[in-house]
């Protein structure tokens, strides 16, 4: 039987709401926290003079309450000498004090400091300071001077991306900092302040050395994110592994890890005290013991971290035990409930994200589902008591799984056919093996070293078997898929639906319930739904950091890719910017996949496209792979085993026309011989144009072949030129601008790269002729839309961020 709404689950959800609303349109905090308590006064005067509180103002004042501490948290001014106003991309000697455990990663580390002085003056705020290899970091709570390169944190400003510089502002972290080889590190002793925080800090800096020492590989690194909730040193195959699988949540300190620490060491008092004698006469023993393991949980909590999951599952727990004291009956569903009060009012950005939100729908789903189909299973005749035990134990994983679908594909745009089986399987090996020996071994080994790490050696062995695991099931055929998935409101009327179905008397669930979940579909098949063509050329010159990708939306309607960025790390540009960019905009597949040249920053995210938005056809420059790894061999690879025609220059030279828009491929010529070529003047150059307007992609071509290309090219009209190679050395020559006679001049690079891109000289060399700059750096995606005689160009950022140019 599926439990009663509690009272304060009304409350809770017009919070949230509240916070959402305010999310999309800022509201003005000062009148909205105004009405907020007045609305919650009456509420309070209601019951003080009724002896019962009116709901129906707790809600109003709880929906007012949570859009204006948003709005309000939004609204406050960073302090001055704030870092984020030097954040430059320049070196400044820096003195800071470290605030946070060094978090080891596979090229060198990174720490959280707190600015004390910038270039001799009194500075402020927090930065994440990355170190290289073999630089060994203060001790927490130390001061420290150093040379650093401070940058702005910034994310991929794309439509339908994630915000990444908006997730680390709600953490007052504006900024990073790079100590190089000549950073002249040097300690100053303890700093100013100290507290708890600190204290808890140094034991998790503390624990980071010791763990250091167990023999590297994959089973550390996962033992480091259970126990001190650290992911750095571990691979971007394995991570990728228990996503696909549907098993992330235990590459966190999430609510069950916590839960399984209370419960162990609920259950070790319990015995314990049972023992003494005497004792069960003059105490209540569960409750003791209920008690006294939640200063363990706690202590837990601190050292992995404290994030909102375990935070969730503290504050459940306490009124779990807070129950038992009181001798009430303990509804766990009231208790998510305030959970959600307490975070939403002590930090309102929380609900926003995709933790809390998966954390919440999966406590949600055990208790108003898995949890009485699972007691159903087990009182069923003929299972048997262990088969009773089995089939609600699989029927746990499965709907909480199923629960959390709508969620994981709109966030992760991918669907885990395995998270059945692989929570089955990775669950009790992660949960009830190798996270109890890691924190035995943590607690032992701040006492006595040896014997923490040998636990921990004891430990490595199941978390090591859980990776190898993990990659097992990700490589199984068909284990994972990739698709657009629905949109916010639609997920949120999926789970407004199945809490109608679950809460509401039975009149109500049938007809509220079935109308919600009709209404969802019907949301759903329309975003489902590819734009009609419109008649005009729309092309998005795509942020991918140090990278190039832009998307071609051409008049009848068909989808180009030329490039997808990449990059020398493990981030997949084509999986995690390019695609979800595409399916926001209902691209569900590519009529068109352009490769310029194999060069990672433009191949990288190719192959994850080739594999799952099925192009109709493949472009290349026609060379071979330089790299039989290389992300433009595995392009190759995937388009021959789908069977996807690849063209190259000879066949493209005989294409004028393509859906509705004129097409030249200017470089390279049929018959050219690219091996006498350096690698950046073998790039693709295409040409598309609509009446009197053109685009053109040249890739990373050279000065050189800008010259060559420049005479073929069509003059007139209004044309629009996007820098070769990112705005490098002696991009935009003279005779090219002067041809063209470009409206605009886009540059596609990163914000504060290492390169030093768009150059100044090639900017100013555009401006000389008219053109108007623009740049993904600061202005993020560009849209640029042609209707056949002029070009109308959107920055996705305006007014545009804060990046300073080279």
């Amino acid at each position: 039987m599926t439990p009663p709404a509690h009272p304060l689950v009304w409350p809770a959800a017009a919070l949230l709401a509240g916070i959402v609303l305010a999310d999309r349109w800022a509201w003005p905090w000062g009148w909205t926290l105004g009405l907020g308590s007045l609305a919650l006064a009456a509420a309070l005067a209601r019951g003080l003079w009724q002896g019962r509180i009116s709901l129906a103002w707790l809600c109003l004042g709880m929906f007012l309450l949570g859009g204006g501490l948003l709005s309000w948290q939004r609204a406050q001014p960073l302090a001055d000498g704030h870092l984020r106003g030097f954040a430059d991309n320049q070196v400044h000697a820096l003195q800071a004090q470290v605030v946070g455990a060094p978090q080891p990663g596979q090229f060198g580390g990174r720490v959280l400091v707190k600015a004390q002085s910038l270039d001799g003056r009194p500075s402020s705020g927090l930065a994440q300071l990355n170190l290289p290899p073999g630089l060994a970091c203060p001790p927490v709570g130390h001061l420290f001077n150093a040379t650093v390169r401070l940058k702005p944190v910034t994310s991929f400003a794309n439509p339908g991306g994630f915000d990444y510089a908006q997730f680390l502002a709600a953490q007052d972290l504006y900024v990073q900092a790079s100590a190089g080889k000549h950073a002249n590190l040097t300690g100053l002793g303890p700093g100013p302040g100290g507290g708890p925080g600190l204290w808890v800090e140094g034991l998790r800096q503390r624990l980071g050395q010791l763990m250091a020492g167990l023999p590297p590989g994959q089973g550390r690194a996962l033992l480091l994110a259970l126990v001190l909730g650290q992911r750095g040193e571990m691979s971007g195959a394995v991570r990728e592994a228990f996503n696909v699988t549907g098993t992330a949540h235990l590459l966190a300190i999430s609510g069950m890890n916590l839960a399984m620490v209370w419960g162990w060491c609920y259950l070790a008092f319990r015995l314990v005290l049972a023992g003494v004698p005497g004792l069960a006469l003059r105490w209540p023993v569960p409750q003791l013991a209920a008690a006294l393991a939640l200063p363990l949980a706690w202590a837990y909590a601190l050292v992995a971290g404290g994030s909102i999951p375990t935070l969730r599952a503290l504050l459940t727990a306490l009124c779990l035990v807070a129950a038992l004291w009181a001798q009430r009956p303990y509804n766990p569903l009231g208790a998510l409930a305030l959970a959600a009060i307490l975070i939403g009012l002590a930090w309102p950005e929380a609900p926003l994200g995709a933790s809390f939100q998966l954390s919440f729908a999966a406590v949600a789903a055990i208790l108003l589902a898995a949890a009485p189909l699972a007691n159903w299973l087990r009182r069923r005749r003929g299972l048997g008591r262990w088969g009773g035990g089995l089939m609600a134990w699989l029927a746990l994983g499965a709907v909480t799984g199923l629960a959390l679908w709508p969620l994981t594909v709109m966030y992760f745009h991918n669907l885990p056919w395995l998270s059945i089986p692989a929570n089955a399987l990775l669950i009790p090996l992660v949960a009830m093996v190798a996270t109890p020996l890691g924190l035995l071994g943590a607690a032992l080994g701040l006492v006595w070293p040896e014997g923490g790490a040998w636990l921990w050696g004891w430990a490595l062995y199941p978390a090591q078997a859980a990776a190898d695991l993990a990659l097992w099931l990700a490589g199984l055929p068909g284990a994972v898929t990739y698709l657009a998935g629905p949109g916010p409101a639609v997920v949120a009327l999926i789970y407004a639906a199945a809490c109608a179905l679950l809460i509401l008397p039975r009149p109500w669930r049938w007809w509220l319930g079935g109308a919600v979940a009709g209404l969802a579909l019907a949301l759903g098949v329309l975003e489902a739904q590819l734009p009609p063509p419109d008649g005009k050329l729309t092309v998005w010159v795509l942020d991918v950091g140090q990278g190039s990708a832009a998307v071609v939306r051409l008049p009848q309607g068909q989808v180009l890719v030329v490039d997808a960025g990449g990059g020398r790390g493990e981030l997949d540009t084509g999986q995690q910017v390019v695609a979800p960019f595409l399916w926001s905009q209902g691209f569900r597949r590519l009529d068109y996949l352009a490769c310029s040249h194999p060069h990672p920053d433009h191949a990288g995210g190719l192959p994850f496209l080739a594999r799952w938005l099925t192009p109709a056809q493949v472009w290349t420059n026609g060379e071979a792979p330089p790299r039989p790894d290389g992300p433009y061999a595995r392009l190759l690879a995937q388009a021959r085993t789908s069977r996807t025609p690849v063209l190259t220059p000879a066949e493209l030279a005989q294409m004028t026309e393509l859906g509705g828009a004129s097409l030249l491929a200017a470089w390279p010529p049929p018959g050219v011989d690219l091996a006498g070529l350096k690698e950046n003047d073998r790039s693709l150059w295409l040409g598309l144009g609509l009446g009197d307007t053109w685009l053109w992609l040249p890739g990373d071509a050279g000065p050189k072949i800008e010259r060559m290309v420049a005479p073929r090219l069509p003059g007139g009209g209004q044309q629009v030129l996007v820098a070769s190679h990112h705005g490098g050395k002696d991009s935009c020559t003279p005779e090219l601008l002067e041809r063209l006679r470009p409206l605009a001049v886009v540059y596609s690079a990163g914000c504060a790269n290492s390169f030093g891109m768009p150059r100044a000289d090639s900017r100013e060399r555009a401006q000389a002729v008219g053109a108007a700059v623009f740049t993904t750096t600061r202005q993020g995606c560009l849209k640029l839309v042609s209707d056949g005689q002029q070009w109308r160009v959107t920055p996705y950022l305006d007014p545009p961020r804060e990046c300073r140019l080279p």
